[in-house]
């Protein structure tokens, strides 16, 4: 399902898990049309018409493609952030197969799940040029693509001089130099996707080079490129030493980055004896509570996409988020 047909499917009635989905959620969890005219909340209502519940469908690579679309289906999610690799069928950007691709698009189709976001994400400031190269071919690729693959956002982050990994901080990070260098990287792409017609997001994180709400902000004003968009993930933004600030920071965020949120995701941040950790959404300290009535004041159709989860837990961190927001204002 490409990105351009929501709006439609919306005003057809479709509500946070769907209304397959929904007949399978327990009554407590309903939503959209099934919660009768006794609700009359306000951010409850828009939450419920504006989001569609998603996830990152690496969680499934194990299985075969068939197989997982109808599992992510039955675990209630409407939408997908993918790379499209799975048991038995996989997409090669660096030698692509369109029939692949189609096939693995049908599949989500077939199964009412749709693309909410490509994975195209890679070290944008790489050390390791050969490496950085072949990432850049497979970025190039999807957005110019983007409408073999069903979906106009392609989803990044920020990169790292950490030539070990893109997930580690590095030094160069905090400089200004540094940060020149990504903004001339994510400019490349925010122009490229200008032209043909995709959504480029970026993902900001404490390792990486955009790391705060005010380099966020900053990279958002200086490019000024209306293709490029944020991947709103909070869990990202809090160093141990925030979470105490949990509240104002949100605020914070959403003030300041909200009008350029295009996907949101949904995973937690908590700390402890042995230092800060990601996990799963309902398994740490983020307050889900502030964070969803933010994101239902944006009052715009926006996927929020499960990470960080094995597949035995992904109807837990659903149920989590469902009820947080059936319990919305």
């Amino acid at each position: 399902m490409y990105n351009g047909q929501r709006s439609e499917r919306r005003a057809e009635g479709e509500t946070v898990l769907g209304r397959r989905a929904l007949l399978k959620t327990v009554a407590g969890m309903a939503v959209g049309a099934a919660a009768g005219p006794a609700m009359a909340s306000h951010l409850r209502t828009k939450a419920r018409k504006n989001f569609r519940l998603g996830i990152a469908d690496i969680i499934y690579r194990r299985l075969p493609l068939a197989e997982a679309a109808a599992r992510i289906q039955a675990d209630g999610f409407r939408s997908v952030l993918t790379n499209y690799r799975f048991a038995d069928v996989q997409f090669d950007p660096s030698d692509p197969d369109w029939a692949v691709a189609k096939k693995i698009v049908d599949t989500f189709e077939k199964h009412d799940i749709a693309v909410g976001a490509i994975s195209g994400y890679y070290n944008v400031v790489d050390p390791v040029a050969q490496r950085r190269g072949e990432n850049e071919a497979r970025m190039k690729l999807f957005l110019t693509e983007w409408k073999r693959l069903g979906c106009r956002i392609v989803s990044t982050e920020t990169g790292t001089f950490n030539a070990k990994s893109q997930w580690l901080d590095a030094p160069e990070n905090e400089t200004e130099q540094g940060y020149q260098k990504c903004r001339a990287a994510l400019e490349r792409w925010a122009r490229l996707a200008e032209k043909t017609g995709a959504v480029f997001t970026i993902e900001a994180a404490t390792q990486n080079i955009i790391r705060s709400i005010d380099r966020a902000e900053r990279l958002l004003r200086e490019i000024g490129s209306p293709a490029l968009k944020l991947v709103m993930d909070p869990a990202n933004f809090f160093r141990e030493e925030d979470l105490p600030k949990m509240k104002p920071m949100l605020k914070e965020m959403f003030r300041r980055l909200g009008p350029n949120i295009a996907v949101a995701h949904a995973k937690d941040v908590t700390g402890g004896p042995e230092g800060l950790t990601r996990p799963g959404a309902g398994l740490g300290q983020l307050d889900y509570p502030l964070y969803l009535r933010l994101l239902a004041e944006l009052d715009r159709p926006l996927d929020v996409i499960f990470e960080h989860l094995k597949m035995d837990d992904t109807t837990r961190a659903r149920d989590f988020v469902m009820g947080h927001i059936n319990e919305l204002p």
